[in-house]
């Protein structure tokens, strides 16, 4: 069979992006064999269409988020992702039946990843591959609680907009309650990014630092402090588990 060379080009750059923790067109250029000239209109295109993106300090190429999107169906039925969604499951039974959450951080949003759906009749909303602000979300939250002020700044050089008449807006209340967040291991958020709707996450670490988080979403009126309280033990319990599983789920990330 003859492989149509433009095609094995764009996918073997998509590949190798996939395969290394950002690279650099020169790298790029020498580990494929592709000429710089041909190589950088593919990744500018892959750029504009976000199947790649870039770091503009290091002028280095990762994976984007379109390219997750586009293997979100088949990450749902991956066996690699099981053992996360077993955990998950047994979770939010423990918790009465909970939304739960398996999300990384994506530029300044959330990536949600998977998600435990409630078995209750009154439930929250969030989808896979939704993206919303961090600093809006106990996830969010949770995933940005070891930056800097001036990561935080950089991170959201527009200011913190509100996403609901209760999301903070203030960079100053923002570090306060990450502060929390290291202190107590838990982040919080009350109608912040969804109203009527409250949700605790937990940070996942992978070589000790925060690679991804976990949560739990339930409604207003079924929040109580003795809930919170098994919730907060149940999310102990899970991250536990999964920070061993994040080797294998997350690779080089």
């Amino acid at each position: 069979m003859t492989l149509h060379k433009p095609t094995w080009r764009v996918v073997s750059v998509l590949n190798y992006i996939s395969a290394n923790n950002g690279v650099t067109l020169a790298e790029c250029s020498s580990a494929l064999g592709i000429p710089v000239g041909t190589l950088y209109p593919i990744l500018q295109t892959l750029l504009e269409l976000e199947y790649v993106s870039m770091d503009y300090e290091t002028r280095r190429y990762c994976p984007g988020l379109s390219l997750f999107l586009a293997g979100s169906a088949y990450i749902a039925g991956d066996n690699s992702y099981s053992s996360v969604k077993s955990i998950l499951s047994k979770t939010a039974e423990r918790c009465g039946g909970e939304t739960m959450h398996f999300a990384r951080l994506e530029g300044g949003n959330v990536l949600y990843l998977i998600k435990i759906e409630s078995t209750c009749s009154v439930r929250t909303y969030s989808a896979v591959g939704n993206v919303i602000p961090a600093y809006g979300t106990a996830l969010g939250k949770a995933l940005l609680s070891e930056l800097s002020s001036d990561d935080l700044r950089a991170l959201y050089p527009d200011g913190l907009k509100p996403i609901t008449a209760n999301t903070i807006t203030s960079f100053e209340v923002l570090e306060a309650q990450l502060a929390e967040v290291r202190s107590t291991g838990f982040a919080y958020e009350c109608e912040e990014s969804n109203y009527d709707v409250r949700c605790i996450a937990r940070p996942l670490r992978k070589d000790n630092r925060i690679v991804a988080a976990i949560s739990v979403s339930l409604p207003v009126f079924r929040y109580t402090d003795e809930k919170r309280k098994k919730i907060e033990n149940e999310l102990l319990k899970a991250g536990a588990q999964m920070e061993a599983l994040l080797p294998y789920i997350l690779g080089n990330s």
